[in-house]
């Protein structure tokens, strides 16, 4: 049988072209992630939702994902490092997710619980990630993702603080203690005038569950047409190649908070906002951790013997 390309159009047997100048897979040099996960239950909660899919190209193709009923959103922090021919770069980004799958696929979507979910029972990988929102700090990871995948990413700043080596090395308080600024642009995060939130998460005595979740598919679309509607849905995976650590939130109870998330003054993008006072006052369900292994280390230097 022949196949015409527009057969291969309608059945999705071809692959969306990369744009010049681009190429995949993209090799990150060192991964930090910290996820966050919030339940939403209430008819109202769900209608929201279902209004920022409904404004997204890829989201409205997509179905939000039900775990006992309730919606997942999915507020995804990453820091990372990247090596080119004659460059390298560090990004910083926060993804604003709506866990959900294609509405045309539902017949093979799997029930899952939360926890189901969290710990990466889903393998046909149709549960993913529709990023309404994505506030980056780096103008090369801005224009790869508006490019490769239609993510509606903006200019962002950010100030952090987060366990690693060698800062627990030399004060372990902050061992599994993570603080995440982000704020307008160039702006001055000290002031809450030029913040969108803050982050707070304290996993300090809580023992993590080593869970296989990547490869993550991340849904976006690429304009094929004209008009608004001009645009079709695409999926891409994101592999991690080692474990992540989960950690169950349901627990603790709203007078030990985990996780507190503080709004700052400045007013973020549309869809952001949105999405923010959905979650704000919100009890989250689970937090989930990747961070690279050290690749090498400057040892403490020792006397050497002389005559």
């Amino acid at each position: 049988m022949t196949c015409t390309t527009e057969d291969k159009t309608r059945t999705g047997t071809d692959l969306p072209e990369l744009p010049q100048g681009f190429t995949l897979p993209f090799y990150y040099g060192t991964f930090t992630n910290l996820g966050v996960d919030y339940l939403l239950d209430s008819p109202d909660q769900k209608e929201r939702v279902a209004a920022l899919l409904a404004q997204d190209h890829a989201g409205r193709h997509l179905s939000p994902a039900l775990f006992a009923g309730a919606m997942c959103l999915s507020m995804n922090y990453q820091l990372y490092f990247a090596q080119f021919e004659e460059s390298s770069s560090i990004t910083q980004e926060i993804e604003f997710n709506v866990v959900a799958y294609p509405t045309a696929e539902a017949s093979r979507v799997p029930t899952l619980t939360y926890s189901q979910y969290a710990q990466g029972t889903d393998r046909t990988g149709l549960i993913g990630f529709c990023r309404v929102h994505v506030a980056c700090d780096n103008k090369h990871a801005i224009d790869a993702g508006r490019k490769l995948f239609n993510e509606p990413k903006r200019k962002a700043s950010f100030a952090y603080k987060m366990p690693v080596p060698n800062q627990t090395t030399a004060n372990p308080a902050y061992a599994d203690m993570w603080k995440i600024t982000c704020g307008e642009y160039d702006g001055d995060l000290a002031n809450d005038d030029e913040v969108f939130l803050r982050l707070s998460v304290n996993l300090q005595g809580l023992t993590g569950r080593p869970v296989s979740i990547a490869p993550f598919t991340e849904y976006g679309s690429r304009p094929t047409g004209t008009g608004d509607r001009g645009y079709r849905p695409l999926a891409a995976p994101l592999n991690v190649f080692s474990p992540y650590q989960w950690f169950d939130l349901h627990e603790h109870s709203c007078t030990d908070p985990r996780v507190i998330l503080t709004l700052g003054l400045a007013d973020p993008p549309r869809q952001a906002k949105e999405y923010l006072h959905l979650i704000n006052d919100q009890r989250p369900a689970g937090a989930w951790v990747y961070q690279s292994a050290p690749v090498a280390a400057q040892n403490r230097p020792y006397w050497v013997t002389t005559p």
